[in-house]
């Protein structure tokens, strides 16, 4: 075999790890033989939300937030279809803006209670809706990317949440995407659950790591509900105060 194959074989390995990456190429090698079928591999975090502001106040002080509804212009840059920003307002979603001197920076979008998945047919309901919601399509513009902007806009986020009464956030971030792992996990992040979705065509077939643990769609119309619980910050306070 060459030694470029081989290398090119490898990479995913070295990149996401032993089991991320044999899914990594499973899922380029389903894509391959059909865009109708491939994996989603998903961990479930949560996140602390309240407590120290993430920035100091001199490098905070310019920084604002500001609700972005259907109609503000800032809806029809985002990279999102159509549809799906509609479908995202449509179920109740909010979307966060974080401006730096009036510029916009970056987004996030929340839900309250329970968000419908986007990409595959899950629901994720929050055990504790009072005081927690579900982020999701977190995104900070290319030229802020270099400066302050992920923990400016999580400066906001956590500002603007901490002060509605949230205590903590999900999210769901796909393995293969180490980048926003390794950022997240300085915010306190933690998983929660993970999930694999296998898509082809009508057939959508999923494992995951909490209730119902197997899940079984055959069209648009069919769903599959997962229960999200913050349970593992709690057990980390109690083990650091052991």
């Amino acid at each position: 075999m060459p030694t470029s194959l081989l290398q090119k074989l490898a990479s995913p390995f070295r990149e996401f790890g032993l089991g991320a990456g044999g899914l990594y190429l499973l899922d380029r090698a389903l894509r391959a033989l059909s865009p109708s079928v491939g994996l989603q591999v998903y961990h479930f975090m949560v996140q602390p939300i309240g407590g120290k502001p993430l920035l100091p106040v001199n490098l905070s002080k310019n920084l604002s937030a500001q609700a972005i509804e259907p109609g503000h212009p800032a809806v029809a840059e985002m990279p999102a279809r159509e549809e799906i920003k509609a479908q995202r307002f449509a179920q109740g979603a909010q979307c966060l803006g974080a401006y730096r001197k009036g510029e916009l920076i970056g987004y996030l979008w929340y839900a309250r209670e329970r968000y419908r998945e986007d990409e595959v047919r899950c629901d994720y309901v929050l055990a504790e809706p009072s005081d927690s919601v579900f982020d999701f399509d977190l995104y900070v513009l290319p030229k802020h990317r270099l400066g302050l902007g992920f923990v400016g806009l999580w400066h906001v986020a956590n500002e603007v949440l901490g002060s509605a009464g949230v205590r903590y956030t999900f999210s769901r971030v796909t393995v293969f995407n180490v980048a926003s792992r390794r950022a997240h996990a300085k915010l306190g992040w933690k998983r929660v659950a993970s999930g694999l979705f296998l898509q082809a065509w009508r057939l959508e077939f999923m494992l995951a790591s909490v209730r119902p643990f197997i899940g079984i769609t055959l069209g648009p119309n069919q769903r599959v509900t997962l229960k999200l619980r913050p349970d593992v910050l709690a057990k980390q306070v109690s083990a650091a105060a052991g």
